[in-house]
């Protein structure tokens, strides 16, 4: 770290210039953390499996990890709104490139810096250094993370926490802080990190709050079954933020965590603290294929050995929150005459707990609401109408954008959203398709939106003026401007997907409406758009005697301060509307961040807000990255 920039911001001081070195390295995992082979049950295909021979745990045990400065899990950079980054970030893996993003920025003025190989820069080779330089314009919890999924879930991720004036001052929750926590959730092999540790104790004092910057990295091969409660024995926690947007606090007693996701939360340190040790706990929420309804049949997201509980209803108690012993601690945690000492109140709970009921949880991967009676719904309050009692779980529905924007307009759900310019439907499916290898036939699978398999390009797309490029012209595809364009290679298929670079154009300024449709009902899919923030304004499952573009029409939309995101997942089987206005020009990916070992699956799609008409300033001698083929004729 050269020159960090924490400090209290202040509206009077001119923003600073914050230089960073990251460097990046890839080890083998050590072998306490890697689950013993002995006690791997395999099936007759070599699979991993469990005791029943069900076939649940099919995935290969991950082998390596990535290190950032030496640690696993990079250094936090944390910076006032406004502040300009510069992070020389030093590639030492052999054989690998690799390319860093930062989540939540709008790279105004700069999309060459937003991270994506062959799209906005060439990727970073081994032994070489790129520098990222852009000013960190969107406050809240943000990250920054390798562009390939296994990268991001293996340890090349790291905090990048923007503050405002308007959050450590005036916020009546943030203000009131005692500490700023940040929290990087990650599974290697079945083994829970939190900040790259396999055990924590957070120490705190009573009658304090503390902030909680919580993200989490689902394993790897896992096509995004695993979910998360995060909850603190016998604490609240108090939702105050989804992914560095300010939402109205929503008071619940366990969040679910869903990959790619960031959650902000307050802790408040009880006053009648009844013992010292409390445990922070991460169980499984059984909700294994993104079906709301399907709790308690959870897939296992990691191979387990056979003395192992299930993975869908252990926890972990690694990681515990203590109350420090003090002259002020011990006054508040001192039971008062009469009162139950810490070993009657954990015995019995009846004068310290209210009646046995199902905890209040908010799931922040759950995009469809549903009551008690499973009807789909759509939330006007904080809690569900027509759900004859308090429900158990609330979902994205449930939860409101804070009404004053927190000081900042572009938490606001503009009026002029009410209405769109330009309306992008995207229909995720995937098949299975037959191959051979070594004379031997098998099935894989192919992802596709809407009939297109995304592939990068073979140049620096950013660069070019692709409407009218021979390079990119036989590789483009779109369902712009009314009519399918499609590279002449797809013209002879018929029953194959056509791989290509998926661009969808929109005008600068336009109001967008974007529709991703999930028909597949096994899987759900997370998708982070780069460069923008989107309001979720509608979900629903779909209907399998109604078209979804019947269901869309009549779908009702939520205009009243619905939340505002960059990560969305979408569950299987279901639709989900979001509005946005494209004021950015650039490239921007929607991202598919559940692709294992790759840069893409093929469910990825370019967003070209007038980036081939817009004039973008790119440094002197930004790298370029082509083909290098000889003269057709040359001398001998």
């Amino acid at each position: 770290v050269y020159s960090p920039c924490k400090r209290p911001c202040n509206r009077a001081d001119w923003p600073r210039i914050c230089r960073y070195r990251l460097v990046i390295e890839k080890f083998s995992l050590p072998k306490f953390l890697l689950v013993d082979h002995k006690n791997i049950i395999s099936n007759e295909n070599g699979a991993a499996t469990g005791d029943d021979g069900s076939g649940k745990i099919n995935r290969q045990l991950e082998s390596h990890y990535f290190l950032v400065n030496g640690q696993h899990t990079g250094p936090a950079l944390e910076v006032c709104k406004n502040d300009f980054l510069v992070i020389d970030v030093e590639n030492r893996i052999p054989g690998r490139s690799i390319a860093l993003h930062w989540t939540g920025q709008t790279q105004k003025r700069t999309p060459f810096m937003d991270g994506v190989p062959m799209i906005s820069q060439c990727p970073i080779t081994s032994y070489t250094t790129f520098q990222y330089k852009f000013q960190a314009n969107r406050v809240g919890t943000h990250l920054y993370y390798g562009f390939s999924n296994d990268e991001r879930k293996l340890g090349l991720i790291g905090a990048l926490v923007v503050r405002s004036v308007h959050e450590q001052s005036q916020h009546p929750l943030t203000s009131q802080c005692q500490d700023d926590l940040i929290w990087l959730i990650s599974e290697v092999n079945g083994t829970f990190l939190i900040n790259g540790n396999r055990s924590m104790v957070l120490e705190v004092q009573p009658r304090r709050r503390y902030r909680l910057r919580v993200a989490y990295a689902g394993p790897v091969g896992s096509q995004n079954r695993c979910q998360r409660w995060l909850e603190i024995q016998d604490h609240n926690l108090t939702v105050i933020a989804l992914d560095g947007n300010l939402v109205e606090p929503l008071v619940v007693e366990r969040v679910a965590l869903s990959d790619g996701n960031r959650v902000d939360l307050i802790v408040h340190t009880n006053v009648h603290a009844v013992k010292q040790d409390y445990e922070i706990r991460l169980v499984a929420t059984g909700d294994s294929t993104g079906s709301v309804n399907d709790a308690g049949n959870g897939i296992e997201c990691h191979p387990r050995r056979r003395d192992e509980l299930p993975y869908a209803y252990g926890s972990t108690n690694n990681f515990r929150l203590k109350y420090v012993r003090s002259e002020t601690a011990d006054s508040a945690l001192r039971p008062t005459s009469g009162a139950a000492t810490p070993a009657e109140a954990t015995s019995s709970t009846s004068s310290a707990k209210p009646p046995a009921r199902k905890r209040l949880g908010f799931n922040v991967g759950r995009t469809v609401c549903s009551n008690s009676s499973g009807a789909d719904v759509v939330a006007d309050g904080p809690f569900p109408p027509g759900a004859r009692s308090r429900p158990d779980k609330l979902c994205l529905l449930n939860v409101r954008t804070r009404a004053n924007g927190g000081g900042d307009a572009r938490d606001r759900f503009p009026s002029e959203l009410r209405e769109v310019e330009r309306q992008i439907s995207l229909v995720l499916t995937k098949r299975k398709v037959e191959r051979q290898i070594f004379g031997e036939r098998f099935y894989d699978l192919s992802y596709s939106v809407n009939g297109f398999s995304f592939i990068y390009p073979s140049v620096l797309m950013l660069q070019r003026k692709f409407n009218d490029d021979a390079d990119l012209e036989h590789i483009i595809c779109s369902n712009s401007s009314g009519y399918r364009r499609m590279p002449k290679k797809c013209h002879q298929t018929v029953d194959e997907t056509c791989e290509c670079v998926h661009v969808e154009s929109v005008e600068l300024g336009h109001r967008v409406e974007l529709v991703i449709v999930n028909e597949d009902n096994d899987s759900a899919y997370t998708y982070h758009l780069h460069g923008y923030s989107f309001f979720v304004i509608a979900s629903t499952r779909l209907n399998q005697q109604e078209s979804w573009q019947s269901q869309l029409h009549n779908l009702k939309r939520n205009y009243d301060r619905p939340v505002l995101l960059d990560t969305v997942r979408i569950e299987s089987n279901s639709m989900v509307v979001m509005r946005f206005v494209a004021a950015n020009a650039g490239l921007w990916m929607l991202r598919d961040l559940d692709a294992e070992h790759e840069w893409s699956r093929g469910l990825d799609v370019l967003l070209n807000v007038r980036a081939s008409e817009t004039e973008i300033n790119f440094p002197e001698d930004f790298p370029k990255c082509r083909h290098f083929i000889g003269p057709k004729y040359f001398l001998i």
